[in-house]
């Protein structure tokens, strides 16, 4: 029989895999991978890839994606048959995923005809980035039933924190897929690494770079509250350790032009927006509908 322990933890294996499809995407994109199959759904007009790494770093993504597809209906399905009547916000939350996967599955392939172009990619990340977000709140609302943070001013810095991370995103992969990072190889700046550039893409360089300072004085202002906080102390410790690691891939991917620093640096900024969306969702509250309310969805929508 379905219950709701089963399925919180499919629901997080789910999220696990949409995360993974994410920093393989990231592994695509520094490795130049993204026309390993350049026809899709087929890879060289054949259901398997060829003998080259490429080839097989893009069909792995591909994979991934498809087992993350697979688990996202059967999340979706067991979300109605175990919450449509006691908590009815999960089972709309992992439908709104299952809508999005099938917009970044449009998507990708649109992004693969029109060969990789920059604007394209980056709204190709940050759907993904929609999709995972989704995935982790439908996880987190289907907890047991808690109160909110009663501290209703940390709730909105959580919440604003989690919207300026996703924004950070953003900008760091307008910047690769501009290849803005190619010309600005320095750090904290541009140039000697204390000079300004916005010359032509370095712009968008200095943008995330700024971003990066404000936005990064906000997380860890937040995250400082939430460690304060018993509902959410234990994945603000996990994301504060996260958010320093990515600082330091960061300043790593900037100095040099390693795949190693650029791929582990979209993997761990990923981590640190579900560290952040997942602060901002505990700290509210979670729980069943009154028996009423069950009652007269029951008499609605008969089983």
């Amino acid at each position: 029989m379905l219950s709701a322990a089963t399925f919180r933890r499919l629901a997080f294996l789910t999220a696990s895999f949409a995360y993974l499809q994410i920093a393989l995407g990231g592994v695509v994109r520094v490795t130049d991978s993204g026309l390993g199959c350049p026809d899709w759904p087929l890879c060289h007009g054949r259901p398997y890839p060829a003998a080259d790494i490429h080839s097989i770093i893009e069909y792995s993504h591909r994979t991934v994606g498809t087992i993350t597809g697979v688990l996202l209906i059967v999340t979706v399905v067991t979300a109605w048959l175990v919450f449509r009547r006691t908590r009815p916000l999960v089972a709309w939350l992992a439908t709104a995923s299952v809508l999005a996967i099938a917009a970044e599955g449009a998507l990708g392939g649109v992004v693969v005809v029109n060969e990789l172009a920059s604007w394209l990619v980056v709204v190709h990340l940050a759907l993904a980035m929609i999709i995972l977000g989704f995935l982790i709140a439908t996880a987190v609302v289907s907890l047991p039933s808690t109160s909110a943070v009663a501290d209703a001013s940390f709730r909105r810095l959580a919440a604003l924190a989690a919207a300026a991370t996703y924004v950070l995103l953003l900008t760091g992969s307008t910047v690769v897929a501009s290849s803005a990072d190619e010309s600005c190889r320095a750090w904290p700046l541009c140039g000697n690494g204390f000079a300004f550039d916005f010359a032509g893409a370095n712009a968008l360089t200095m943008l995330h770079r700024g971003a990066v300072l404000l936005i990064g004085i906000l997380l860890v202002y937040v995250l400082r509250a939430a460690i304060r906080h018993q509902a959410t102390r234990r994945v603000a410790v996990a994301t504060a350790i996260v958010f320093a690691l990515q600082v330091a891939v960061g300043v790593g991917s900037a100095l040099t032009d390693a795949a190693f620093f650029n791929g582990l640096h979209v993997a761990i900024a990923t981590l640190v927006w579900s560290g952040m969306l997942s602060i901002a969702l505990l700290a509210l509250s979670r729980g069943d509908r009154s028996p009423a309310l069950s009652r007269l969805a029951v008499d609605k929508h008969p089983a």
